[in-house]
């Protein structure tokens, strides 16, 4: 166990599917400028009952009961995996990241969760089997078990999932001088609704054109063929059926290309977009463009991001 001074710890927010890639692709972020674009976990030593302060920009938008945070819920979930009783922790969670955004709120504050108690504790549990205990914890608020959010936030990178294998996910190539930007308009959008939408079923021209791109994308990127994996971002699952909830898109879309932005889609579930920049000049007028057209009250948030290279982890005291 370690010492009882003060612990740090980060998790980076993601995007889910990417366009491309539905519950299959999903890559971590962070900012340019150096600030954070996450949750931030404190330890801050053991007590005889958990506790929980909560702070940050949207502190609002959690649970009034601690009880219910999901940074509780973690604990508990990680002590019954372990078997055996734990020693209770004053715990305070900086929420940096806004809530059914879209940008893997829920798997941000789980990550970060699980990898602090695991490295709190000694590391019980191993990178695979830790990474699974997070995305049975993210399927409880989601509604299924999917890991194209929870993989980035703990590995960081671009991640693909790997079905049926025992690595579930792989680091996949990308390319260094994109830029993307973030933009949450400051809605809400419950990925269980956003999810309550989609197809049941795919038809056969759907299923084989969802495959294509996707191959098409992950072989463009160990080409370096950045011209193929910007056309490849193309949603055949779920932003036909997801449009009516955000009507903006198209419109967005249709502007940004118009400015030589390589792609606009929606970041998981949504109301996020992300926009896709081939350098920083262009990626700061998309953000211009993005807070004027898009950002729609004081809870918004415009970030130019570059691909993340680590996920959760300890940060210096």
């Amino acid at each position: 166990m370690q010492s009882h001074s003060t612990k740090r710890y980060y998790a980076p927010a993601s995007t889910g599917n990417l366009s491309v890639g539905f519950d299959l692709l999903g890559a971590a972020f962070e900012p340019v400028d150096g600030s954070l674009l996450g949750d931030e976990l404190l330890i801050l030593g053991e007590a005889t009952e958990l506790s929980l302060q909560l702070s940050g920009r949207y502190l609002h938008q959690l649970p009034a009961a601690t009880e219910d945070n999901l940074v509780f819920k973690a604990f508990y979930a990680f002590e019954q995996a372990l078997g055996r009783p734990l020693p209770r922790l004053r715990l305070q969670l900086n929420k940096h990241l806004p809530v059914g955004s879209g940008l893997g709120s829920s798997a941000c504050s789980i990550v970060v969760a699980f990898y602090a108690f695991n490295d709190y504790f000694g590391q019980p549990f191993s990178q695979s089997e830790l990474l699974q205990l997070m995305a049975v914890a993210e399927g409880g608020v989601s509604g299924s078990v999917h890991y194209d959010n929870v993989a980035p936030s703990y590995y960081g990178g671009l991640q693909l999932m790997l079905p049926d294998s025992a690595q579930i996910c792989r680091s996949l190539p990308w390319f260094e001088h994109w830029r993307v930007v973030l933009c949450y308009p400051g809605t809400v959008l419950s990925t269980k609704a956003a999810r309550a939408v989609l197809p049941k079923q795919l038809s056969l021209t759907d299923s084989i054109a969802f495959a294509g791109m996707l191959s098409r994308f992950v072989s463009a990127l160990y080409a370096g063929d950045e011209q193929d994996a910007a056309a490849a971002l193309q949603d055949r699952v779920a932003e036909p059926a997801r449009q009516s909830l955000m009507p903006e898109l198209l419109p967005l879309r249709t502007a940004l290309s118009e400015q030589g932005v390589l792609h606009l889609g929606i970041s998981g579930a949504g109301p996020t977009v992300f926009a896709l920049c081939r350098d920083d000049a262009q990626a700061a007028a998309t953000a211009a463009y993005l807070n004027a057209h898009y950002a729609k009250n004081q809870d918004a948030l415009t970030a130019i991001c570059r691909l993340a290279p680590e996920g959760a982890r300890a940060l210096a005291e």
